[in-house]
């Protein structure tokens, strides 16, 4: 994953969540003869890696592995119980004649510690972290995890990670958002830079979460900057499509070296739920920015409530929503709002705003768009106006605005797809398009994949897609052809091969 600033690349950490089902279904309720533990059907792993470099600018890539030991197999060893997960991870780039070439990787068994109970309830989690060299360049990380005892399949995993580090630039590693960080060294699931760490897994800061601790590297300033000299790190919270927020940004300066850490602690005990963005600016004493990163976070907070009494000292004379004096009209300019609202607005889309007055109305309807393009709030409403008029021309219906479609929604909410798949004639399943985007808010090579459970409409319904925060649903497979094949178990989450059925080919690889 890659952000670019100026000439810079800059790379963000990638977190993943495995779940894997076992791979044979009639291997339910089965024992080892060896252990009477029970036979997981799942391999849940997760997965972090990123990319660092040294104090001699020499690159290398961060794994950091973590297996749920509820999720695996634990057989004898000795008088008490183990367990073991084979990792293996391919690193691989294009060599001058296009084909693939390995260039490094890992391959070694992942043991979990000694228990003295094969069925694992409390602290069952286990970790590694793999450093692993390499040269800037363009890569192909393949994954494969399998847990030796157990039944489960393999799982296996393919990204894309750009590694650059120049030697004549001030560069960065990506963010790590951490749900704790603890100087004393107790608890956590790793240790580094001096702390025990544990990581903000899925990059979600439930509500229990008060305070969102991260770090960044921050490499070669000494040389670019001069030695012994200042330097200025800004960091900042924004929600998406909003503007920072100033309780929620913060300067330090420091002193330039080969190698600079940074790290800092926000409390988010008052930040609403939705997406947000944490990023950081390296800056030099002029205030020009020389590196950045950002990272996504979801953020869920339902304490936190919506008030349109915040609106009150909003002057809307004399701007663009003075013209808009019919209520009916505004109401249904303030609705199609919906797709790019955070989850307060949403609250009041849908449950107050039919009670608003027109001032009031106006009032939000203005603020809404100042906070999101300060500059130009009408322009910015009426470049998203004809997005509106788009997607009620593509994706609506006499009975639903094209705006409360899945489709108008992905469309309005993160652009355009990059590429679109359209399939309206499989054999067996229903039919259904496939939206992919090379990247959203940090994530990189995002699917969405539409069906339409009704033929008769042009209604097409969100199935699934790997985006955090949209609907994430492993059987989707299942569902898209329960057409012509119903199927209630819902340990099987892939239908079997049919001829002219291509759906997860598609889905992997967008062809």
């Amino acid at each position: 994953m890659t952000l670019k600033r100026i000439l810079l690349i800059v790379l963000l950490p990638v977190f993943l969540v495995f779940v894997v089902q076992t791979a044979n279904a009639q291997s339910k309720g089965q024992k080892n003869k060896e252990t009477s533990a029970p036979q997981s059907k799942y391999l849940l792993s997760i997965l972090n890696y990123n990319a660092y470099c040294t104090g001699n600018m020499e690159p290398y890539i961060e794994f950091q592995f973590i297996i749920d030991g509820r999720t695996t197999k634990y057989v004898p060893d000795g008088d008490l119980f183990i367990s073991e997960v084979d990792v293996r991870v391919d690193i691989v780039k294009k060599g001058e004649n296009g084909k693939d070439e390995k260039v490094n990787g890992l391959h070694y068994i992942l043991q979990s510690p000694h228990v003295r109970d094969s069925v694992v309830t409390e602290k069952s989690y286990f970790s590694d972290i793999q450093n692993v060299k390499v040269t800037n360049g363009e890569y192909f990380l393949y994954f494969y995890l399998k847990d030796i005892h157990g039944t489960t399949d393999t799982i296996k995993y393919i990204d894309y990670l750009e590694v650059h580090f120049p030697e004549d630039r001030v560069s960065v590693s990506g963010i790590s958002l951490w749900e704790s960080m603890n100087a004393s060294g107790e608890g956590g699931v790793f240790f580094k830079y001096g702390y025990a760490l544990t990581p903000l897994f899925q990059q979600y800061a439930p509500e229990q979460i008060y305070a969102l601790p991260f770090t960044i590297e921050i490499y070669n300033t000494d040389k670019v900057l001069g030695s012994q000299k200042q330097f200025i790190v800004k960091a900042a919270i924004n929600e998406i499509g909003r503007r920072p927020n100033p309780e929620l940004t913060v300067y330090k300066q420091l002193a330039t070296a080969p190698v600079t850490l940074f790290f800092h602690k926000f409390n988010i005990y008052k930040l609403a739920s939705g997406n947000y963005n944490l990023s950081v600016f390296v800056m030099d004493l002029d205030s020009n920015v020389v590196a950045e990163s950002t990272i996504f976070f979801q953020r869920s907070n339902p304490s936190v409530k919506f008030d349109i009494a915040n609106y009150d000292n909003v002057i809307t004379k004399e701007t663009f929503v003075e013209k808009y004096t019919d209520i009916k009209e505004l109401q249904d300019y303030v609705a199609c709002l919906y797709p790019i609202a955070d989850n307060l607005e949403k609250e009041f889309l849908n449950q107050r705003m039919k009670k608003i007055p027109l001032e009031q109305l106006q009032r939000y309807f203005y603020s809404f768009w100042v906070d999101r393009a300060p500059n130009d709030p009408e322009e910015a409403w009426r470049q998203y106006k004809f997005k509106v008029d788009y997607v009620e021309k593509t994706y609506g219906s006499p009975v639903m605005k094209g705006y409360r479609t899945d489709r108008g929604r992905v469309y309005l909410k993160y652009g355009p797809p990059n590429n679109i798949t359209e399939e309206p004639y499989d054999p067996q399943s229903y039919p259904y398009e496939i939206w992919h985007y090379y990247e959203i808010a940090g994530q990189t090579n995002i699917k969405f994949i539409f069906y339409n459970k009704d033929v008769a409409t042009n209604n097409y319904e969100l199935l699934h897609s790997d985006l955090l925060g949209e609907l994430h649903d492993p059987a989707w497979q299942m569902k898209l052809v329960k057409r012509l094949s119903p199927n209630s178990n819902p340990d099987i989450t892939q239908p079997e091969e049919y001829w002219g059925g291509n759906a997860n080919e598609q889905y992997r690889y967008n062809k």
